[in-house]
Order: structure tokens, then sequence, then C-alpha cells
């Protein structure tokens, strides 16, 4: 079989249409189209589905898909490999890190990869787990590290936890709020909120809370995806906010922040790595693995 027609089939199988994955794979539709045609003449079975609603892959098709992904996976890392020794470096990771992660856990385990590894290019992209993980799932990132707020996993990625992190709604230490012992829910309602976005099962968990007090949820003013802002908010006074504590554990150490004591409002999510299921780790990922691992330890 050619390599780069089990390319086509597995870029028809992710993007659903010939239309689609000729456009993502920058190849016109004919030479897609025949290069499918030409693995189905091989194989003696049509690999797909064709109607309104796009192409899904026949029985054959979907017994040839992880065979596929798992020769895929293979050559790619032998491309890697190749062209690190033909040019004397050693390749590049590519992490993505939602907020939480980035100082505490990704930052040290790098230092801890480039030490090891010193020709090793990395770059690493800031986000959140529903933008990341499409990016990895689309070979953009070789492993994510986040929070994980969302109920299911895709079942082409394997996930490691980590450590375990606490949400908590915060304020500034100088808010009406701050050290009230006997708070309730509608004690919350009170005051204005600044939010993070795509809070994902958390901030579905935290509206239901005022929903089983028989209160309405506050009503967010405020909507941001800048922890920068949000501190802002916060530090000066008058916000309150819902973050996981190791976010901000500079500003509770430091007193300046502190979390409200009201039942009910606290939420453990595990800080996750993910890599794509089934794929061989190369060495430095094997270490960066290992490094975030004691990061985490570590921070604590």
């Amino acid at each position: 079989m050619d390599i780069r027609q089990l390319r086509y089939f597995l870029a028809v199988v992710e993007h659903g249409s010939f239309t689609r994955a000729a456009a993502m794979t920058g190849r016109t539709q004919q030479a897609l189209s025949k290069g499918i045609a030409a693995l189905e003449q091989q194989l003696g079975a049509r690999l797909f589905e064709r109607g309104s609603r796009g192409a899904r892959p026949t029985a054959v098709g979907r017994l040839l898909l992880d065979h596929a992904r798992t020769a895929d996976d293979t050559l790619r890392t032998f491309e890697q490999r190749l062209q690190e020794l033909q040019t004397g470096t050693e390749g590049e990771m590519r992490i993505g890190t939602g907020p939480t992660a980035a100082g505490s856990v990704v930052a040290p385990a790098v230092l801890a990869l480039r030490a090891a590894w010193p020709r090793l290019g990395v770059r690493v992209t800031g986000g959140v787990l529903p933008e990341l993980l499409p990016a990895l799932l689309a070979r953009e990132l070789d492993v994510v590290i986040a929070l994980d707020t969302m109920l299911q996993t895709d079942p082409r990625l394997h996930r490691d936890l980590l450590v375990n992190d606490e949400y908590r709604i915060m304020a500034s230490a100088s808010h009406p709020l701050a050290g009230g012992a006997g708070l309730t829910a509608a004690d919350l309602l009170d005051h204005p909120w600044v939010m993070g976005r795509r809070l994902g099962e958390v901030q579905t968990q935290f509206r239901q809370r005022f929903t089983d007090a028989g209160l309405s949820p506050p009503a967010q003013s405020l909507e941001s995806s800048s922890l920068d802002f949000v501190r802002t908010l916060v530090r000066d006074g008058a916000y309150l906010t819902l973050l996981p504590t190791r976010l901000v554990h500079v500003e509770l150490a430091s007193r300046q922040w502190t979390r409200l004591a009201v039942p009910g409002f606290s939420w453990e999510r595990p800080l996750v790595v993910y890599t794509r299921l089934g794929e061989p780790q190369s060495d430095p990922q094997a270490r960066l693995l290992q490094a975030l691992r004691n990061a985490a330890e570590q921070a604590g």
C-alpha cells in the first residue's frame, strides 16, 4: 500500500468528506478521490459510503482505520528521527498547556527537559482544554497538560493523572466577605462576578448550587479568558471569581487573596497529561512526562 493513499484515507475519515479533506491536506479533490479509488481497488472493497451527510467508513474502512493510523504514526516517527539524524538536531517538542499548569508544572518540566536535551526545540502553546485537544488530535501538538473540566474524553487520547487541584470561590483580602463565617449561596449574590471562559462541568455545577438553594445564579456581567484581567478586578476588591487554587497560589500565599468558605462551593478536578493513544513515545517525550510528574509532585 502507498502511504500517501493511507493518509488520504485518514484525512477523509477525520474530516468527514472528500471536499474538506482535500482542503485540509492541500490536495485537489480529484487527486484525493483517485488515491482512495486505487486503495479500494487494491483491497477489493469500498472504504466509504458517500451521501448527502458526507463520507462514512464502511466495515472494511473501519477495519483499516486502526492499522492505517499505526502505519502513519510509525512512519512519522521514523521521518522525524531521520531528520534529526541528518540535521544534527534533537527535534521539537510541541506542548499545549492550560493556565493552571503553565507556571507551576510545565515551566520547571521544560527546564529539566532542556537540561537533558539542550538541542531540543520546545514550543509551548497556551489555551483551554476544548481548544488544545483538537490540536493534539490534529498533530499540531505532541502533549497537552491542563485541568480536566470535561465529562468525556476522546477515545483516541491517553489520559494520565498528575495531581488534583481544587476550584474555590476567590476574593481579595479586602473584600466584604473575606473572613466571613457562615456564608451561604445567598451571600454570593450581592456582589459582582468575573468568570473565566469555558469552565465546563465546574461552571455547570457552580450554577446548579444556586438552583438547588432556590436561587437564580449570579448574572455574569463579566467574562474573560485573560487571567491578568481577572486578577486586576479581584485585586481591586469588589469582584468575586471561581478559580483553581494552584493558579493563584502566589496571591493566596501572600494573603492578598482568600478562599471563601461556602459549603458546597468547592470542586476537585484532576490536572491531566494527554497524549495520542497507541503512539510510540520518543525519548524526549518520555523524559518530559517524567519531568511533569516530578514538577507536579514538588508543586504539591
